[in-house]
């Protein structure tokens, strides 16, 4: 074994809908209300996850453009766009969708073990290309020696054009490459094309019942 190719979202990120539920709140004071305000951040989030099915976002620079469109979408629907209220909006202009997401359980102590091992690190995540930018926000892109962003090569996963360009960049050939991910259809595809493939789970509490959910190797 001489690499690691892993997932972002559901392995190494999670959404943390506190935080953006404490924005919406936040939000919502300047006169639009927490149900509308809700509403209005929920069709942003759709807006990002179409762009990323769709590719139509290539660069930084397009992601930025694309960013700021949205905010201004969302100010506007917001009422934050008017006189006095400038220092609001200016704050959305500095977010961006990986502020509202977190570290996953053990995601640090994973990396960390991988690299021990003196593997070469890849994360394979159909995203926006910012996909350095949001393990940085979380301090994990130390550990990481290849960032393959679906929007940025061009085709996302399933595909098995995605793992051969992550492969190709990481100068590893499948049959010595351990991949995990979350997503059972991303892990059979993997697996097909000769890389070790495992799907991964995470445990943390559950906040209703204070038990744990799933985390590890299946």
């Amino acid at each position: 074994m001489r690499g690691a190719l892993l997932d972002r979202d559901g392995v190494l990120l999670l959404m943390d809908e506190e935080a953006l539920y404490k924005k919406a709140l936040e939000l919502s004071i300047h006169g639009a209300g927490l149900e509308k305000t809700l509403a209005v951040l929920a069709r942003a989030e759709r807006e990002i996850n179409e762009a990323v099915r769709t590719l139509r976002v290539r660069t930084l620079e397009e992601e930025a453009l694309f960013w700021n469109s949205l905010v201004q979408k969302v100010a506007a629907e917001l009422g934050l766009s008017g006189s006095g209220k400038s220092s609001a909006s200016g704050e959305l202009h500095s977010w961006r969708y990986y502020h509202f997401m977190r570290q996953a359980p053990g995601a640090e102590a994973l990396l960390r073990s991988l690299k021990e091992q003196g593997l070469k690190v890849g994360v394979l995540s159909n995203t926006l290309p910012s996909l350095r930018e949001s393990l940085a926000y979380h301090g994990l892109d130390r550990y990481v020696d290849g960032f393959f962003a679906s929007c940025s090569l061009g085709v996302a996963k399933p595909d098995p054009r995605a793992f051969w360009m992550a492969l190709e960049g990481l100068g590893l050939a499948p049959e010595e490459t351990l991949y995990l991910d979350d997503d059972p259809e991303n892990v059979e595809v993997a697996s097909s094309l000769g890389l070790q493939a495992a799907v991964y789970l995470i445990w943390e509490p559950s906040p209703q019942s204070g038990k744990a959910s799933t985390r590890g190797l299946l």
